[in-house]
């Protein structure tokens, strides 16, 4: 997961959850007991300045519930390895405590610095909801004690052998068959040759497209209409870079373009067919006249003609009289 300069930006700017100092210190040692909870025992027997790192981590996220400080600055500041920093975030990651993603890098197209998301964090879900994180928000549940049997009883054994052959067969199958996960099946079948994992970053940015129109507007889009739009703005895209290079980034701010003027489209065209256009039409008098009225209309029309090629002759003589008197002076 990449997180580009503007929204970067927006994270920064984003407001502060805690307002006071003692509201800092409540969420801090809510974060960390929950990092005190995944390390069990072995907290304890951590170095003083890899629990001190710690500490500065989750006072660090109490703000807006992420940490963006690079590993090195906190070994260089508690006289640790940065391998240690990298290793105990490692561990509260895979203990499902926090989310980890990349900042874009300004010197190349890759992956810049790490950003940690803590899951305990009221704004959790608020960033879930923006970047479209993977992940559930809530904190897992411990597991239930399990209740110890007697030694006489023992546990039946079930070979590994006996597993039905379509579940293999389907298992083989997933394995090599690759597919983005949160794509629609369509766009994945038709551009994850083209962009591989970054179609999931490119999706998501139709995504945020419809939210913000679909927030200006007031009303919701339906998920075919979301999955179209996305096929088309992707496909554009597609046909885009093919004619000059592009980085990553650019690719992501031109298909959000291209799929925010095409909902925009949308929406307006919505508008029309719900309320309608009305066009003037041309009002055409179709009833019958009376027969004298008629006779009189014709009459008049006869005598405009009659008085008009009268006019018409005496232009022609007049035409001819000043020909004569040219020839002759």
């Amino acid at each position: 997961m990449l997180i580009f300069s503007d929204d970067f930006a927006r994270m920064q700017n984003y407001e502060s959850y805690t307002k006071t100092q003692n509201e800092q210190k409540q969420m801090k040692y809510k974060l960390l007991s929950m990092v005190e909870s995944v390390f069990g025992d072995s907290y304890a027997r951590l170095k003083p300045e890899t629990r001190n790192a710690i500490d500065m981590i989750c006072f660090l996220a109490t703000d807006k519930g992420f940490v963006y400080a690079k590993d090195t600055y906190f070994a260089e500041k508690h006289d640790i390895s940065a391998r240690t920093v990298r290793r105990v975030m490692k561990t509260l990651e895979e203990a499902g405590k926090i989310v980890k993603a990349h900042r874009s890098s300004s010197k190349h197209n890759g992956r810049g610095a790490a950003v940690y998301f803590f899951v305990n964090h009221p704004y959790f879900a608020h960033w879930t909801t923006y970047f479209g994180f993977d992940v559930q928000a809530d904190v897992q549940a411990e597991n239930a004690e399990i209740p110890c049997e007697s030694k006489d009883k023992e546990a039946k054994k079930v070979s590994t052998y006996s597993l039905p052959n379509n579940y293999i067969k389907d298992h083989f199958i997933y394995k090599t068959i690759p597919f983005i996960k949160g794509v629609p099946k369509l766009i994945n079948q038709t551009f994850k040759d083209v962009f591989k994992d970054s179609l999931r970053d490119l999706y998501l940015r139709v995504r945020m497209a419809s939210q913000k129109v679909c927030q200006s507007v007031s009303m919701t889009l339906s998920k075919k209409d979301i999955h179209s739009i996305a096929y088309e703005s992707i496909h554009v895209l597609f046909t885009y870079i093919k004619m000059r290079s592009m980085s990553f980034e650019e690719q992501c701010k031109l298909v959000y373009r291209i799929a925010l003027n095409k909902f925009n489209e949308l929406v307006q065209t919505a508008d029309k067919e719900e309320y309608g256009v009305v066009t003037p039409r041309k009002i055409v008098r179709k009833e019958m006249l009376p027969d004298w009225f008629q006779a009189q209309q014709a009459k008049e029309e006869t005598t405009e003609s009659q008085e008009s090629g009268v006019v018409a002759t005496e232009e022609e003589e007049m035409i001819k009289m000043k020909a004569i008197l040219a020839h002759y002076a």
